[in-house]
């Protein structure tokens, strides 16, 4: 069996791990994908890291399931990280997710953890099952302020970097 392994994280903040050239070993070459984003990435930043990479690299893996393991900690308020993911950048992120889950017969799990912002955490989760969902709700932003879209221009070369490296093992990666 493979498993496509693929992270989005805050760049530095894992010391000593998740940097874009650890793509895996031997067999498993191609299959570890890490994308560090910036800090001040934003909902821009998300979304195009969904179009431009994993939704393509599902569409060529074709899993039989999809896991999904994240938490609330990306939102501007949480204090862990600085990725600037808004509630509906959250919300995108589950549309995203239900579509690649279409790839295999909806079969998902959504493992939903940390975050450390109490009065988001909900809000957050929440938004993201909606986009799962496919269901409109209104939820009030906990955090007006954001630097959205701010490290676009770093997003657009960690996307160019990364189809660099998976070129070799994944045609997806060659437009």
């Amino acid at each position: 069996p493979n498993v496509l392994f693929i992270d989005l994280h805050q760049a530095g903040i894992y010391p000593g791990t998740g940097f874009i050239d650890e793509i895996g070993e031997g067999r498993g070459e191609g299959f570890t994908i890490n994308l560090p984003l910036a800090a001040a990435t934003g909902n821009r930043s998300y979304e195009l890291i969904f179009d431009e990479i994993i939704v393509p690299l599902a569409k060529q893996y074709k899993p039989e399931i999809v896991i999904r393991y994240g938490g609330s900690d990306p939102h501007p308020s949480d204090e862990i990280t600085q990725l600037g993911l808004t509630l509906e950048g959250f919300k995108m992120i589950g549309s995203k997710v239900r579509e690649i889950s279409r790839l295999c017969e909806n079969k998902s799990v959504d493992l939903i953890c940390s975050g450390y912002k109490p009065d988001v955490l909900s809000k957050a989760w929440l938004s993201l099952i909606t986009g799962l969902a496919n269901v409109e709700i209104e939820l009030e932003e906990p955090l007006l302020e954001t630097k959205e879209g701010q490290n676009l221009a770093k997003t657009k070369e960690l996307i160019r970097r990364v189809k660099e490296n998976l070129k070799p093992h994944w045609k997806s990666m060659n437009n």
